[in-house]
């Protein structure tokens, strides 16, 4: 039953490498569009440095070729949708428990559709979210648009564009280790507070929303 203690305040994810803890499916699918192509692929750290949103800045950076960008982004996604992962630490209890105090959840992510509802079930995430909002390439105009829903909100993420993004719109930014970026990439972006757990998570919700 909702306690409403955490009515007047928003949270939204992002899905890859902050639900789910995907750095390697991610690594893997991104190397098969590279490895297609004939450029280059990238080692694990080549990996953490050189990942970033839009996806398709970060493919032609790596060399894709412009007409190609969007079928690129499609491999990518299908690679994603097809090969299971695990959930970061924290998900199946603090969903539930924000939920239940009243928080308005969602997610924001440049992850497909297909990807997202692959992973909820085959892992099981909680069915807490009011919305779901993938794939999206501008997350910057997509989290202004719902920032006013709440008097407080959030954005928690694992790369430096989540924290940017989520500066700029209005949220407090929190950032999470063993996703896609270096955690100090994750502090020089705008990241507010950097976490391992979603248990953490929830407890720099309930702090920063207390008067």
């Amino acid at each position: 039953m909702m306690d409403g203690s955490l009515a007047d305040t928003m949270v939204m994810f992002d899905w890859n490498g902050t639900i789910v803890l995907d750095a390697d499916r991610a690594h893997g699918a991104l190397n098969a569009v590279l490895h297609k192509r004939a450029l280059p692929t990238l080692d694990g750290e080549q990996f953490t440095a050189r990942f970033k949103l839009p996806m398709a800045e970060m493919f032609a950076a790596l060399g894709v070729d412009g007409t190609e960008l969007a079928t690129a982004e499609d491999e990518w996604n299908g690679s994603m949708s097809s090969a299971t992962t695990r959930l970061r630490s924290g998900v199946a209890t603090s969903l539930p428990t924000l939920s239940e105090e009243g928080a308005w959840l969602g997610v924001v992510s440049a992850a497909s559709a297909t990807a997202v509802a692959f992973d909820q079930r085959t892992l099981a995430v909680p069915a807490v979210w009011q919305v779901v909002e993938a794939p999206i390439a501008d997350k910057l105009s997509q989290l202004s648009s719902r920032r006013g829903q709440r008097a407080r909100a959030f954005y928690v993420g694992d790369t430096a564009y989540d924290m940017q993004c989520a500066a700029a719109a209005g949220y407090t930014a929190i950032g999470v280790a063993n996703g896609y970026a270096a955690v100090r990439t994750l502090w020089d972006a705008g990241a507010e507070h950097v976490v391992e757990s979603l248990e953490d998570v929830a407890s720099i919700v309930r702090d920063r929303s207390t008067p």
